[in-house]
C-alpha cells in the first residue's frame, strides 16, 4: 500500500507543532530549574499543556487520522493562551519570547487545519 502524502500545509503544521512541543518543554525545565519569578503552577501547567497537545496532533496528523482537523483547534487554542502566558512574564534572557513564538506559529498553522 502506497503512502498518501501530507499536504505542504499538514507538513508545515506538523513541523510547528513539534517545534512548539520541544520549545513548551525546554521552557517548562527551564522554569523549574532557573527558580523564576514565572514558576507558579498555572504557568507549568500551561506549558505542559500545550507540549502534550501539539505532541498528540502530531502523531494524529502523521497517521492521518479523521479525527485530526478537530484537534487542531484545541491545539491552535492551548498554544494560543499558553503564548500569552509567556509574554507576560518576565524574560531577561528571551526564553518567554521564544517559547511564545513558537506557540504563536503552531496555533497559526493550527488554526488552517480546521473544516471550514
Amino acid at each position: 500500500m502506497a503512502s498518501q502524502k501530507l499536504s505542504p500545509e499538514m507538513e508545515q503544521c506538523l513541523e510547528n507543532c513539534m517545534a512548539c512541543h520541544r520549545m513548551c518543554t525546554e521552557t517548562a525545565a527551564h522554569v523549574l530549574h532557573g527558580g523564576h519569578v514565572h514558576s507558579e503552577a498555572k504557568h507549568l501547567v500551561a506549558l505542559l499543556d500545550c507540549a502534550q497537545i501539539c505532541l498528540t496532533h502530531a502523531d494524529f496528523m502523521v497517521r492521518r487520522s479523521p479525527h485530526h482537523a478537530h484537534l487542531a483547534g484545541e491545539c491552535a487554542e492551548i498554544a494560543r493562551a499558553c503564548a500569552a502566558l509567556c509574554e507576560e512574564h518576565e524574560d531577561p534572557d528571551g526564553e518567554m519570547a521564544a517559547c511564545a513564538k513558537a506557540c504563536r506559529a503552531c496555533a497559526e498553522s493550527c488554526s488552517k487545519m480546521q473544516p471550514a
